[in-house]
């Protein structure tokens, strides 16, 4: 995503250790380029044939090129024109990043860097490089192969692990503020669902994009990176996947944390019957005639208050969700999985809260009094069906709350798992 400050000076997190603030001399500068170019590791770039652009705005450098192809990587002065993505910052923050004394994902979270294009590839930049000489976390580009579906995952950190699952639309960038600010006491993974980032996306048959399909994909990616007893943490549609995956795999998940979690949809009821024996989500094969600004107020649909976020950033949500839309891959992938969502049952035997009154994971749920998509009533449907799990509403919140009210989000996560980790030890 975007981040600009109303300034445009670089800025300084609470308890964080001063960053150099000097003008860069621009010797530095240049080498700082060429030494990064030489910590290029051509096994974290497989595949990739992508240009990024680094822009110092405030510095006679000015911008860079770099071209990953074939294993290659090629350095050269000056912005090339429509770049994958580019990434705007001062001079003194791209010399903190090179050196490792801040990594790109905690520039992010401080402000200090502006990114355009594709937000994935943004965040991969940093991981295709052996990490500073100052580094204190490495962050890493994980690709895996589930039911012959590539998944690719953001992971930085160390110790329990946590999985973050994102929501309808969306992709693992929507999580980099959580990530950031677990990965210091934890291990945690970003993943992109199929269908969705840079994951593969299948089309929509049989089985596929089915709650329970994703949950047994997910499945496959924690037994394929080795990670057992985690963390589960899902925005949205996410949060519906969590909470499957526990019910259909619970040796491998600790606890679940639903931020927005989806549910059986009361209002969609109706819909039900048509939703379960039509296949409305092939339409999404047609072209789309799908404009900027549409995208932008669905966006915008999501926060309580969206102008509490940098306007930048909702420029480049809107660009990223925009561009995927354009793909007839990704739109069959949200279409399907949209429809198995509208498509839940609320009532009978085998209806969803049925079955989650039969979850025995601990859960945290988390709902927002100002979402328009989850509404905070379903916090007492909740509450009803599962006596057992922790349930809160906050206020002023929408859809997101890892973006909206990150610092509460971190902390509340980090807490939980914490006293999880007691009552299990």
């Amino acid at each position: 995503m975007t981040v600009a400050n109303s300034t445009g000076a670089p800025s300084v997190p609470d308890g964080a250790s001063p960053l150099t603030l000097r003008a860069p001399a621009t010797d530095d500068v240049r080498g700082a380029f060429l030494h990064l170019a030489e910590r290029f590791q051509p096994e974290e770039a497989r595949g990739l044939d992508a240009r990024w652009v680094i822009d110092l705005h405030d510095h006679p450098v000015g911008a860079t090129t770099f071209h990953v192809r074939d294993g290659n990587i090629l350095v050269s002065p000056g912005a090339q024109a429509d770049p994958d993505a580019c990434l705007r910052t001062d001079a003194a923050t791209w010399l903190d990043l090179v050196s490792g004394r801040q990594d790109g994902v905690a520039a992010f979270r401080a402000d200090r860097i502006e990114v355009e294009g594709d937000l994935n590839l943004a965040a991969r930049f940093e991981t295709m490089f052996a990490p500073g000489p100052e580094a204190r976390r490495l962050l890493r580009t994980v690709e895996t192969t589930v039911k012959g579906v590539k998944l690719e995952s953001l992971v930085a950190g160390s110790g329990t692990p946590v999985l973050l699952l994102h929501g309808l639309g969306a992709n693992k960038v929507s999580f980099l503020p959580l990530l950031d600010g677990l990965a210091d006491a934890h291990e945690v993974h970003a993943l992109d669902l199929p269908g969705f980032g840079k994951s593969d996306k299948p089309l929509p048959t049989g089985k596929r994009y089915t709650m329970a399909w994703m949950a047994d994909v997910v499945h496959g990616y924690l037994v394929s990176t080795g990670l057992r007893r985690v963390h589960v943490v899902g925005n949205s549609m996410g949060g519906r996947i969590a909470v499957e995956l526990a019910m259909r795999h619970p040796e491998t998940v600790a606890s679940v944390v639903g931020l927005g979690a989806a549910v059986a949809f009361d209002e969609y009821q109706r819909f039900g019957p048509l939703l379960r024996f039509t296949r409305p989500h092939w339409f999404g094969a047609a072209p789309l005639p799908l404009k900027r600004e549409w995208v932008e107020a669905g966006i915008r649909e999501l926060f309580c208050e969206p102008d509490r976020l940098p306007e930048a950033n909702l420029r480049a949500a809107t660009e990223d969700t925009w561009r995927s839309l354009q793909d007839p891959a990704s739109r069959l992938a949200l279409l399907a999985c949209a429809r198995h969502l509208g498509a839940e049952k609320a009532g009978g035997r085998r209806c969803y809260w049925t079955r989650l009154s039969t979850l025995r994971t601990p859960s945290l749920w988390v709902f927002g009094s100002r979402d328009r998509l989850v509404r905070h009533r379903y916090a007492a449907r909740v509450e009803a069906a599962l006596p057992t799990a922790t349930v809160d509403v906050w206020d002023d919140v929408g859809h997101v709350p890892q973006y909206e009210a990150p610092e509460r989000a971190t902390t509340t996560v980090r807490d939980w798992i914490a006293s999880v980790g007691d009552e299990r030890a």
